[in-house]
């Protein structure tokens, strides 16, 4: 049994994918893993433990920024054509992960929970955000129609 256990684990990590790029140098915090299949990086950009932006390393584009930060967020790197400000829950959970040297494994299981709870239910906004680039590129258009990329003319989705 151990050695099935062990055999897991090995095949996982040679799974896992390193960053495509160095992140931005910042006087804060830059902690990169894999999540949800994706392999990301959560970065706090002044040091004082609150993440600013989250990013994908492979596309090296921003998806999510802290409420009030889309175009300091924007300076840094350029942000996803669906880019969302994080919800109060996801700014907790990831103002925990700048922390993961600290954490035990039950602690990053729970942050991966998060991740997922978090992400299901941002899921159905992102998708049809992504659904009309798409319809919209066939067409030569991509305006995003009635989505908003603007902050402050976001509801409580």
């Amino acid at each position: 049994m151990r050695l099935v256990l062990v055999g897991v684990v090995l095949v996982l990590a040679g799974c896992a994918r390193a960053p495509s790029m160095a992140p931005q140098q910042a006087e804060g915090k830059t902690v990169c893993d894999t999540y949800l299949i994706q392999s990301m990086c959560v970065q706090d950009l002044v040091g004082d433990g609150i993440v600013d932006l989250i990013y994908f390393t492979d596309t090296q584009e921003i998806f999510m920024y802290q409420s009030g930060t889309r175009d300091s967020a924007a300076e840094v790197m350029p942000l996803h054509r669906c880019a969302v400000p994080l919800d109060e829950g996801m700014q907790a959970t990831t103002n925990r992960i700048l922390n993961r040297e600290d954490l035990s494994l039950a602690e990053e299981l729970s942050i991966t929970l998060e991740l997922i709870a978090n992400y299901m239910a941002a899921r159905p906004t992102i998708d049809a955000c992504n659904a009309r680039f798409e319809d919209n590129t066939d067409e030569g258009d991509l305006s995003p129609g009635p989505f908003s990329e603007f902050e402050e003319d976001w509801g409580d989705a």
